[in-house]
């Protein structure tokens, strides 16, 4: 994909627009940020530092669940990504309120994809968001 084109994603792009993005978002994020992008087995999806003993070539595992409709695998690695952006940042790496960190790492990721001509309808990434951190807030309840 050139730095130039821009695609749009929502809930009316096809299958195999939608998989092409996933794959597209996925090879961007395991050149440049040195991750390795899995699959896992449900709706889960998380990101995980690689200790610096276990490997030189990543720094870490984003794991999305394999039971998401392809839109929220999108979505889900988005925020995944974010969350990768935040363990590097200088100022706010060491910040780990959970409501801060996941709102913050929604906002990276959304940004670092756009950046990358990866635009998802902000109807749909807020409603994923939304539905996330309310989960996020009950469980901290």
């Amino acid at each position: 994909m050139k730095n130039s084109s821009v695609v749009l994603l929502n809930s009316k792009s096809t299958s195999s627009e939608l998989e092409e993005a996933f794959e597209a978002i996925t090879q961007l994020a395991e050149e440049e940020l040195w991750v390795s992008v899995e699959f896992i087995h449900g709706f889960g999806s998380f990101w995980g530092e690689t200790p610096e003993e276990e490997s030189e070539e990543i720094t870490g595992i984003i794991d999305i669940g394999d039971d998401q409709e392809m839109l929220d695998k999108i979505m889900s690695l988005v925020h995944e990504i974010g969350h990768v952006i935040h363990s590097r940042d200088k100022h706010f790496k060491k910040v780990h309120r959970t409501m801060f960190s996941e709102s913050l790492a929604w906002f990276l990721g959304y940004k670092w994809a756009a950046k990358r001509g990866f635009v998802i309808d902000m109807s749909c990434y807020s409603e994923m968001m939304n539905r996330c951190l309310e989960m996020y807030e009950q469980e901290l309840k």
